[in-house]
Formats: structure tokens, sequence, C-alpha cells
């Protein structure tokens, strides 16, 4: 079957006098449910997909009469949010509305079945992303592009905003490093929304499914979540704010290396860096004094209920987010690990086990190589500055908003 590409970004005003900003969703159900009258449709979607009355795409989309909603497929943590991090799961019913739920987690890849892919002519995408490589549900939304193409389906994405939509950070993906927490070659952080970035894959990986985005009306670049006045919905169980949310790229990859508590098991989950062997208030004016753009550090205490270190009494920093716009969660990452390494060598130690996952996370090795011969972070982050700039130019193409 010959692969094409068809990318349509809807473009209206009609919204242009309301001050909040209106979701992929919400433009959708206003203007262009016409496109799927007449076809049987198949969402990819989790708690996230509602729209500012809090109501769930499932339901809207149910109980629509233009909309002939035949199945839902899963992301990681499933459609209702219920399941932890990691866990497979099988196919199943959705209580409230009796559709059969079809699992993108649980098989050998992540790409819709065989028998998912009978249930539906379009697949529609609503699901809100945090903005980092190594956060799962883009990858899903790939998969669902790439198998589309594959099977002559038309793949809606539903635009929604970005938390760090200006923020290119990070490390590019090395081939050997690509997974599930990073599929394709980008950025740690690649300042796109889900709809951008779709766009950006369909072309530059040639996945060529013919995909159509929604964008949001009166969203811009710049905005912080208060300034869109959507309400916030838990991304998955340990992203339950927009702060936990941008800060999850500065710790998700420091967390996997047994080494931290970042937040998990307390009240800040991805928003803390502490161990028990940790000076808070040194390492915090230490960090204070390097004066990275957009971040501030504040000595903490706690002790987490459950997860790493559960029980102990551990102190550490927590990551202030000052100007999201300025913000650099991996350079402020590396930063931090260099700091911890280089002011706690006793305690802090390389785990070998460990090296796969960390490496996996942040797109490559040579990182966690130079932090090791003690590279200063700055050098390294000018290591990875030809690959962002490389991206950056690309990326320019498939940007919607301003």
């Amino acid at each position: 079957m010959s692969k094409f590409f068809i990318c349509l970004v809807i473009l209206f005003s009609s919204f242009a006098t309301y001050a909040r900003v209106y979701s992929g969703l919400e433009v959708f159900l206003k203007k262009y449910t016409h496109i799927v009258k007449g076809k049987r449709v198949g969402v990819v979607t989790n708690q996230t997909g509602v729209d500012a009355n809090l109501n769930h795409i499932v339901d809207i989309f149910k109980r629509h009469p233009d909309i002939n909603l035949t199945a839902l497929l899963a992301p990681e943590h499933g459609v209702r949010g219920n399941i932890k991090a990691g866990d497979n799961f099988s196919n199943s019913i959705d209580k409230k509305t009796g559709l059969p739920i079809f699992t993108l987690y649980g098989g050998k890849d992540h790409r819709p079945s065989k028998k998912a892919l009978a249930s539906f002519d379009v697949i529609i995408y609503d699901i809100q992303d945090v903005g980092s490589r190594a956060y799962t549900f883009i990858w899903h939304m790939a998969e669902c592009m790439s198998s589309a193409a594959l099977n002559n389906k038309m793949v809606i994405v539903l635009d929604r905003p970005s938390l760090l939509a200006n923020v290119v950070d990070g490390a590019v993906s090395e081939k050997q490093y690509l997974s599930f927490i990073g599929l394709y070659p980008i950025p740690r952080v690649y300042g796109m929304t889900s709809g951008e970035l779709a766009r950006y894959l369909n072309r530059e990986e040639a996945i060529n499914c013919q995909l159509y985005v929604v964008p949001m009306a009166n969203y811009k670049r710049t905005m912080s979540w208060k300034d869109t006045k959507l309400p916030w919905v838990p991304t998955s169980p340990q992203i339950p704010s927009p702060e936990s949310a941008i800060t999850f790229a500065a710790t998700g990859a420091l967390g996997e290396l047994g080494l931290f508590n970042i937040g998990i098991g307390y009240t800040l989950p991805f928003q803390t860096v502490a161990n028990s062997w940790i000076n808070a208030e040194f390492s915090a004016n230490a960090l204070n004094r390097m004066k990275l753009p957009g971040v501030k550090f504040r000595p903490i205490y706690y002790k987490p209920s459950f997860a790493a270190f559960s029980g102990k009494s551990l102190q550490g920093v927590q990551i202030h987010v000052t100007d999201v716009t300025k913000f650099r969660p991996a350079s402020t990452e590396l930063v931090m690990l260099s700091h911890f390494s280089k002011t706690y060598p006793k305690h802090f130690k390389w785990i070998p086990k460990k090296y796969k996952t960390f490496d996996k996370a942040v797109g490559t090795a040579t990182i966690r190589q130079k932090l090791q011969k003690r590279v200063n972070p700055s050098l390294i982050i000018k290591s990875w500055q030809h690959k962002i700039n490389d991206f950056l130019r690309k990326r320019q193409k498939y940007l919607i908003y301003k």
C-alpha cells in the first residue's frame, strides 16, 4: 500500500474575541465534526482529554449525533489514568460507555492491533503532553500515525498547550538509544505542541499518514498554563500539577540513577532532588550562585511515604521555575548532577546496572561518560548544540503558533 501525506492545519478566527484558550477538542466540536461524519472513530485519549468544563472527550463523542465513536485506544496509564507507570494491561470494556478499549501498551509494540484497526476508519488523538521526549504519550501518537499510514486510516490530532513550547534543550537521541521514551531523534525538550510535533514527525521522519491537526484558538507559545485559563488535569499519577510537568525533564533521568528521591512519594513529584547525605543549605546556595536561567533552588527537608527511600529523612533542593521561557530543564539537570557528583564523592557512586536506563532517558551515553570524567557541564551543553541547531531549523517549518 502506498503511503501519502496530507497535513491540513485548520485555521479560524471565530474565537478571537474571548480571552481564554480553546483546546483543539473544543475547536473540533464547534467547527470540524463534519470531517468524521459517516466514519467510524477510534479515540486515543486519557483523563486529560477534557473540555474547559471538564467534560471528557469519550462522553462528548458518545452522545454527539455526527460522531460514530466505535473504539477507545489506551496509552500508558490507561484511558482513565488509573494504571501504574510501566504496567502492561490488556484489552477491556469501558464500564461507562460499553465501548471496547484496545491497549496500546500491553503488547509487543505500541501500535493498534489488527482487531483494533478493523473497528475504526479515523484515529483521533487528544492527550495533554508535558513537553519532554521521555514521556510516552507522544510516541503513542507517532505509532498510531505509522499504523494509520500502513492501513490507510486518517489521523486527527486535537492540539493542546505545551508547557515548554518555547524551550528546546538537551541532547538529540542517538540511534542506538531510541526507545519508547525517545522513538525518534529529537531533543530531550523539543519546544512544540503535540500537533506541531505530529506535523514534524509526519514529514521529517517520513511517516506520511493522512494527518489533520486541529489547532487551539487564542494560544501563544509564551503562555504559562495559568495564562491559558484551562483546567489542569494530572497527566499521569505522578504529574499532579503544571509545576511537576515542567520539572519532569529536569529530574526524570536523574531519578533513574537510584541515588536520589525526586519528590515521588512526597507532595512534590519531579520537583526535588534529595538524599540523607545531601547538605540542603549548602547545595541550594551553591546551585543558586550558578545563576541558571529561569530557576531558583530552595533547601528542603522531607520524608517520602513511598517510592525511593520511603520513610527516611531526606534533605536536598526544591526546583522553583521562575521563568519557564528561560528555564532549560535538561541543562539544569546536568548541572545538578555535576554538582552532586563533585560535592559528595563519598556517596555519589555511578551504578553500572543503572547506566542503560539513564542513557536511554537522556538519549546518549556521552553525557554520563563525560560527567564521570568530570567534564565541565558547559562543555557538555555546548557539545549537543550543533544537533539542536539543526533541529531548530527543521522545527521552524512546522510551528503553528507565534
